[in-house]
């Protein structure tokens, strides 16, 4: 009877926050804790996908500390993103040592999730090419066109499933570790006592302000508005825990660092590494022997009644997502 559990390791999106996946992983391997199976988006599936392809850790790193969003950018012919793939396509290939690696090849089994932008659909990829899949799941709205792979045109799977917990769990994994980097800013609005009292009119004065100090953070506003997009994110990503809940779940927490910050690479990298240790005592649980099959089927059926009897609890027509404080 098969007592060793199978672990699985699900990687959020989260750009350049989605680096602390490396310290993680690093930490991982450091205490002999395995990797099974891996599934991630975006930026975690990019990770997932270069580290089962073989990659030393410290060469990922290395890579990530160098490479900025300027060295990806190449022109999309077509105007449907900022920037093509090309370039990104090339620097992959070249991390990997070959450009024609399949899912098959890799060490470890990984699936990458991608969307569908005509349709919405959540696109599982999990074969054939590596290097396509990585492109479509990382193809980020806006800054990056829509990759064109198997008859549809895909997108950052961000948008529809940003923290794939329930597919690595459906990939057969025993036991299951979480790594999330939720997006958070902190805003600074105090005044100063000596500061004029604010206008209650607009001016050129109060339209220009923000440009007239060389101190203020100019990438702000654009943090702001990627924070409130990420409350969505996040708002499904506390659902899926619900219905399908890790094992263990590290959430790496870093007060504003952009999807893009790549000045921030390191520091991301060495707060992956401070949790994942902070943490260490959950992550080699994961390790421990499995129970009697009897047992284990007890607790799926346990945790079945458990989770009809939350939705029982739950009022009639409830909120989703409930509002903070909510009686």
């Amino acid at each position: 009877m098969r007592n060793k559990p199978k672990i699985g390791v699900a990687l959020s999106g989260g750009g350049i926050r989605g680096l602390a996946h490396l310290g993680v992983l690093a930490v991982m391997e450091e205490h002999h804790i395995p990797v099974d199976y891996l599934a991630g988006t975006s930026m975690g599936g990019i990770l997932a996908g270069v580290y089962a392809a073989g990659v030393p850790l410290d060469a990922i790193t290395e890579f990530a500390m160098h490479v900025g969003l300027i060295d990806l950018a190449s022109r999309d012919s077509e105007f449907r993103g900022l920037f093509g793939h090309d370039k990104f396509a090339r620097l992959l290939s070249d991390l990997i040592g070959r450009d024609d690696l399949t899912f098959e090849d890799l060490r470890i089994p990984v699936a990458v999730i991608a969307a569908d932008v005509e349709t919405g659909a959540t696109v599982v990829l999990d074969s054939g090419p590596l290097i396509p899949a990585l492109m479509a799941t990382s193809s980020f709205p806006i800054v990056f066109a829509p990759y064109h792979y198997q008859g549809r045109w895909l997108i950052d799977g961000g948008v529809v499933n940003n923290f794939p917990v329930d597919l690595v769990r459906r990939m057969g994994a025993d036991r299951v570790l979480g790594v999330e980097t939720p997006a958070h800013v902190c805003l600074a609005l105090h005044r100063q006592e000596n500061q004029d009292k604010p206008t209650k009119r607009l001016s050129t004065r109060g339209i220009f302000a923000p440009f007239s100090n060389l101190t203020h953070d100019w990438k702000l506003p654009l943090l702001v508005a990627e924070v409130g997009a990420g409350h969505t994110i996040q708002a499904v990503n506390q659902m899926r825990l619900k219905l399908t809940p890790p094992d263990v779940l590290l959430s790496v927490h870093m007060h504003n660092v952009g999807t893009f910050a790549t000045d921030k690479s390191e520091q991301v990298v060495e707060l992956g590494r401070k949790v994942a240790m902070e943490n260490l005592r959950d992550l080699k649980s994961l390790t421990h022997p499995l129970p009697p099959r009897w047992i284990q089927r007890g607790q799926r059926f346990w945790r079945r009644v458990e989770r009809a009897w939350r939705v029982f609890q739950e009022p009639e027509y409830p909120m989703f997502p409930e509002p903070e404080g909510w009686e």
